[in-house]
């Protein structure tokens, strides 16, 4: 045949198998492999036939290359399969690190937080030292940091930096992810040069890639600093921007914040578009974290719209999979949503449990602790319980970045007027100008009214 000699029958390939020797079968694996070795090999297949071979090492890394190769393909569930061959092989040091280090990747995407831990701890063990355990510290940080604890992450973030050292390479990755948690831990002078200095080493290095997240993270610092205009155009350009190179992980997280920014801008219909858009992309990938983000935010954007029953299934959905997947940050936000759905249709001592369960959910999540006290309170006023709201409006005031702090002033201005403060005309005037100027058009009929 045009493409060689084929027996005319799968018998006789049985037949040709059973009479070989382990000797004569191992050569022939050997070869093989040798012969299949190419830039565009099955690599799956590579391995098998190294291993058929007799070379458990070269099999090991064929198993590697074949999940990390899986792992670009957005094949999760293939790149832990041939993540665990290679570990069956009891490969040693980097290697076996490697091969932890992509399973745990593929776990992450997954929704297996425990197992992506437990994955890039064991692979720590397996480096002493020196630019792959920075890499490795900074992967375990971005996973604690929404999963588990910010400041534990900040700990391990900082760690990494000393492991980095000079290593341009090792040195980007590990300031870009100590730039995004000074951001979330309301650090924004030393997160700003933290992520130039990561931007300048991989524009100087040419990693596109690098680049391309450190100015999502900009997008993202943008929109916790308050400017929801801005914040909005940068997020959706920086989702675009993953969408075109075809990183289609990273653009979930981008675009699903944008629309969120568009509810808060006033513009729910525009919003919902964008998390609807967001959340169908993780539920194609398989992306459980993806999926608790977006319908966090659709839900939202549907209260808006006063579609109660469907933000309320929404929420409910989100705080589902963010409780199966173990994911503090976002089960802290699964409650906001369910407490907002719950508030919009007048029910409001399910809306307070909600939200209490946020504040409970959101240690060392500053913006959220701030977003679950402002509401706890808003809802406390509206039940009369003003002396209770108090303590709330404080702590809300005094945590989180600016972005938190509109639903703190409000929540503050109701908290005045319900007391018949004399400044609370004052206050809703105040809170009106930083509105308006930052693009924060929900509950701006309120503020305007007690404004005067």
């Amino acid at each position: 045949g045009e493409r060689g000699w084929a027996s005319a029958h799968d018998m006789v390939d049985e037949v040709v198998a059973a009479r070989l020797g382990p000797d004569e079968r191992g050569r022939l694996h050997a070869q093989l492999a040798a012969a299949l070795d190419t830039p565009d090999a099955d690599l799956g297949e590579l391995a098998r036939h190294w291993l058929g071979g007799g070379d458990a090492a070269r099999a090991a890394a064929a198993y590697r290359d074949a999940a990390q190769r899986a792992l670009d393909d957005l094949a999760d569930a293939d790149a832990i399969t041939l993540a665990d061959a290679g570990l069956a092989l009891a490969p040693a040091g980097e290697l076996a690190a490697a091969l932890r280090e992509v399973r745990a990747l593929a776990r992450l995407r997954r929704g297996d937080i425990g197992g992506a831990r437990a994955d890039l701890r064991d692979a720590l063990r397996l480096q002493r030292s020196g630019p792959v355990r920075a890499r490795l510290l900074a992967r375990l940080a971005l996973l604690a940091s929404g999963a588990d604890d910010l400041v534990r992450a900040a700990e391990l973030a900082e760690l990494a930096l000393v492991e980095a050292a000079d290593d341009a390479p090792a040195r980007a990755r590990v300031l870009e992810v100590a730039a995004v948690l000074d951001m979330n831990l309301d650090r924004p002078q030393r997160a700003e040069q933290r992520a130039a200095e990561a931007l300048s080493l991989y524009q100087r290095l040419g990693d596109a890639t690098g680049t391309a997240r450190i100015l999502d993270g900009r997008a993202m610092a943008t929109f916790l600093d308050g400017r929801i205009s801005r914040g909005v155009e940068l997020l959706r350009r920086a989702a675009d921007m993953f969408e075109d190179a075809g990183d289609l992980v990273h653009v979930i997280t981008p675009r699903s914040t944008a629309g969120h920014g568009l509810v808060f801008a006033g513009e729910p219909a525009a919003g919902l578009a964008l998390t609807k858009a967001a959340h169908e992309l993780a539920t194609t990938l398989g992306n459980p974290e993806g999926q608790t983000y977006a319908l966090w935010h659709t839900a939202e954007a549907l209260a808006s719209l006063q579609r109660s029953d469907d933000a309320h299934a929404a929420a409910t959905e989100a705080l589902e999979i963010a409780s199966r997947i173990g994911h503090r940050g976002w089960t802290a936000t699964a409650w906001r949503a369910l407490g907002i759905a719950q508030q919009a249709v007048g029910d409001l001592d399910a809306a307070l449990g909600s939200f209490r369960r946020s504040l409970d959910a959101s240690a060392h999540l500053n913006l959220f602790t701030c977003w679950a006290a402002a509401r706890c309170a808003l809802v406390l006023v509206a039940l009369g319980r003003l002396d209770e709201a108090a303590p709330l409006v404080s702590r809300a005031r005094s945590e989180g970045p600016p972005l938190g702090q509109f639903e703190a002033r409000l929540a503050e201005v109701e908290l005045a007027c319900a007391r018949g403060d004399a400044e609370v005309a004052d206050l809703a005037r105040s809170a009106l100008r930083l509105a308006d100027d930052a693009g924060m058009r929900q509950h701006r009929a309120r503020l305007a009214a007690l404004a005067g």
